[in-house]
């Protein structure tokens, strides 16, 4: 249920969009379609029992012994075509039978032995006569069956009437007392089937209905939005939550890099983060120096596809580095789009990148400092991209640059670019001493990056952590949050030797630059 959760949460639009459209199609529904309206009259029917041998043959509702029977029966007897075409007659209707019987209903009313006569029309007035022109014309049509039925039985019962002697003509159980009940039946009509309660006025129309079609349409798009939610969130290609990389990829999460404007067209430097972002740096340089025992460690940053965030974690992670006291040297292995000068700001660069790998330049030469932060980066940056320079990076030159990188430096950080994209940079990830692949929520392509594993892993050069770019930003200032110190730590200095004099400082361990609130 989390998991549906959170894809809810990640497609909401998807959602909103679905009930937005369903809402908007049953307000239009309701706007268009034409209303009808509905009234409603009542018949009671009272079966007679069959002991009672003068209505034997008479054509009226006997009683079945089942009242749900019974009552069943006389709603077939409303609807018919015989009583339609008198109700269209009488009304001066243009519809024929078939089509009036169409907006006409008669139901029984729960258990009781009522039957309901619903009419429906384009108008209250109209629906009204039409239910109360049912229910009369019903009553005269059985009425005049019966009294039809009675009219050919009554001569032949005064004939017999006449031949009898006259004691024995009236008198209980008499055929004068069958005359009498006949000719009373005669004068008046079906008493079997009579009107319980005339239709009044509806005060509305009956459809469409505007509650109910809106409400219909809100649930429609929940269940359309949920149902295209989860199909997004089986089929999206890219990658979404932390545990997709649990499930895909063996390899811990080293550090998390909350969610970071964007749009400046280039990688974001330290003094363009959030405290969070900051954060996820020193954790990621705690967890690396611990493995690191004190020895040169070179690593590379690489990613499945552009944008996402391999450049600003590589310079972040070096400036991490270099905020201990370490020795650090980024260099940029991205030949063909080049951004960390910019990023940077350096000055236009003498020497770049392509010369220390044409053997024009000596490493110690083509690096350039790059102050900020508080810190001083040696950086070794692209200076005329090219495609052509892939060919330069031999295994043989990639392991000579990192080698010579880590005589110089405590601490090496390689820019590599997207390895599944151009494979410049493979000779690099196969000599550093870790690979750090960098993944970004919502951008990064959970086939790519396995493509990327899989190539790594098969290069000997198995991905050692992940830099996971992306998450929501942390709340608040957080527990160990403190204001920076406005006093930088002291930059390095020559030696008498010509080298560089570091403030003594063990490798790998952390300062104490914050403090518990």
């Amino acid at each position: 249920m989390k998991r549906y959760y959170q894809a809810v949460l990640e497609h909401a639009w998807v959602l909103g969009l679905c009930v937005l459209v369903a809402v908007a199609a049953a307000g239009i529904y309701v706007a268009v379609t034409p209303k009808r309206y509905s009234a409603q009259a009542e018949m009671l029917i009272a079966p007679v029992t069959g002991g009672e041998a003068t209505l034997i043959s008479l054509p009226i509702l006997h009683s079945s012994g089942d009242p749900t029977r019974d009552v069943l029966t006389a709603s077939s007897l409303i609807t018919t075509p015989q009583v339609a075409e008198a109700v269209a007659k009488a009304l001066q209707l243009d519809e024929s039978p078939g089509d009036l019987l169409d907006d006409v209903s008669a139901t029984p009313v729960g258990q009781s032995n009522l039957v309901a006569v619903e009419a429906n029309a384009s108008s209250a007035q109209l629906a009204q006569r039409i239910a109360n022109e049912f229910t009369r014309q019903v009553i005269n049509t059985r009425g005049h069956a019966l009294h039809q039925a009675i009219g050919a039985i009554l001569p032949g019962l005064r004939l017999q009437i006449a031949g009898l002697p006259v004691g024995e003509r009236n008198g209980p159980g008499t055929l004068g007392e069958q005359l009498s009940q006949l000719e009373q039946l005669d004068r008046s009509p079906d008493p079997t089937i009579t009107l319980a309660t005339a239709a009044g006025l509806p005060g509305g129309p009956s459809s469409p209905k505007v509650g109910l079609s809106l409400v219909a349409g809100l649930l429609g798009g929940l269940i359309v939005g949920l149902c295209a939610v989860l199909a997004l969130h089986a089929l999206d290609p890219r990658l979404r939550r932390e545990e997709q990389l649990r499930e895909l990829l063996r390899v811990p999460v080293l550090a998390r890099i909350p969610r970071e404007p964007t749009g400046r067209g280039r990688p974001l430097v330290p003094d363009e983060l959030s405290f969070g972002a900051l954060e996820g740096f020193k954790t990621l340089r705690t967890m690396l120096t611990a493995r690191a025992g004190g020895a040169p460690r070179a690593y590379l940053l690489t990613g499945s596809s552009p944008a996402e965030g391999k450049t600003t974690s590589s310079i972040g992670l070096a400036t991490a580095l270099a905020q201990t006291g370490a020795r650090v040297i980024l260099i940029e292995a991205d030949l063909r789009r080049p951004t960390i000068s910019k990023a940077l700001e350096l000055p236009g660069i003498a020497l770049g990148t392509e010369h220390v790998l044409r053997g024009e330049a000596e490493l110690a030469d083509a690096l350039e400092q790059a102050p900020f932060a508080g810190v001083s980066l040696q950086v070794l940056a692209v200076r005329r991209p090219g495609a052509e320079l892939a060919d330069l990076l031999s295994m043989r030159v990639a392991r000579e640059l990192v080698e010579q990188a880590r005589e110089l430096a405590d601490f090496v950080v390689i820019d590599s670019p997207p390895l599944t994209e151009v494979s410049d940079a493979l000779p690099l990830a196969k000599v550093a001493d870790e690979v750090l692949l960098v993944a970004r929520i919502g951008t990064t392509r959970l086939g790519k990056l396995s493509d990327l594993y899989e190539m790594l892993s098969g290069q000997d050069a198995r991905p050692a952590g992940i830099v996971l770019v992306g998450g929501s930003p942390a709340r608040g200032e957080g527990y160990y949050y403190a204001e920076p110190s406005t006093s930088p730590p002291p930059l390095p200095s020559r030696g008498e030797n010509g080298g560089d004099r570091w403030p003594h400082r063990v490798r790998g361990e952390e300062p104490l630059h914050s403090q518990r609130h």
